[in-house]
């Protein structure tokens, strides 16, 4: 066990900017994608992590810690956690020693569960195996035992495609796609509660009248609703809150978290294509 542990402790060391780009080379070939398609692929997905690295480590780690920290000094508050978002996570998930082997472990869970038919969800979405890696690194660190880190990736795994099958038919409804379910680890995680919540609201009179949709909500905001004006709006926040004067500290800040939203969609976007690019050669 000890020589697994350090094989796979070595290959998470050379970052996940070099392990993806091969995990997915190697699996783009063996299922038939071609050599040149896979490494293309794998390579997108590599120059997206870089990408997403200097954006939040460059921006979110230097530009703007000097205010929030000065805002926090002020205020005698403790901080302690950053929320970096889906990107910054995903980047340690399938960096640690779980996501080395989550893609191939993932896909072979889940042939498993569709030959037994206890699953309908076929979830070709591999890149998001990541919500099952970061799982299962949570609980392996805090147990320090990398068996235990597996299993609960793959009790996350099983747990998020029976929710796929459980949600199938109001995704189907609500976006018109038939035959579509969405398996994700953070999105399935809400849909007990959604379930719960909404049949609470369905026995409360009046309440249980009120139609209230994403689109409507919007066109109330308008254009402050979009998220770079939101972000301005909050950077100007932690500058004026950390005590800046107005130029050109806290104008400085209420322009960075804006180029963070801009900025992490395009390095972020790398990783959407390749799945669909192997779809042709799965099925």
């Amino acid at each position: 066990m000890d020589a697994i542990v350090a094989f796979f402790g070595g290959v998470s060391s050379l970052g996940v900017s070099v392990v993806m780009p091969i995990v997915l080379t190697i699996l783009g070939v063996l299922f038939g994608a071609g050599f040149g398609k896979s490494l293309k692929a794998g390579l997108t997905v590599g120059i997206g992590f870089i990408g997403l690295n200097l954006v939040i480590n460059q921006l979110m780690g230097t530009d703007l810690a000097g205010g929030v920290n000065a805002m926090v000094t002020r205020f005698s508050l403790s901080l302690s956690v950053m929320d970096v978002g889906w990107p910054a996570a995903s980047a340690i998930a399938m960096g640690s020693i779980v996501g080395t082997i989550i893609i191939p472990l993932g896909l072979l869970v889940n042939v498993l569960m569709l030959l037994t038919n206890t699953t309908q969800t076929a979830d070709v979405d591999i890149w998001n195996y990541w919500h099952f890696a970061f799982t299962g690194a949570l609980v392996a660190i805090v147990t320090n035992n990398i068996a235990f880190g597996i299993a609960a990736a793959i009790i996350n795994e099983v747990v998020v495609l029976i929710i796929g099958d459980l949600t199938a038919p109001l995704v189907e409804k609500s976006l018109g796609l038939p035959g579509v379910s969405i398996p994700h680890g953070f999105s399935g995680a809400y849909a007990p509660i959604a379930f719960a919540v909404n049949w609470v609201i369905d026995k409360i009179p009046g309440l249980n009248k009120i139609d209230i949709n994403v689109r409507s909500m919007q066109k109330q905001f308008g254009v402050f609703g979009e998220p770079v004006l939101l972000g301005a709006i909050i950077g100007l926040l932690i500058g004026l809150l950390a005590g800046y004067g107005f130029l050109p500290s806290t104008a400085a800040d209420g322009t960075t978290i804006p180029t963070v939203l801009s900025l992490t969609a395009p390095p972020s976007r790398a990783f959407c294509p390749w799945p669909s690019s192997w779809a042709p050669s799965w099925s």
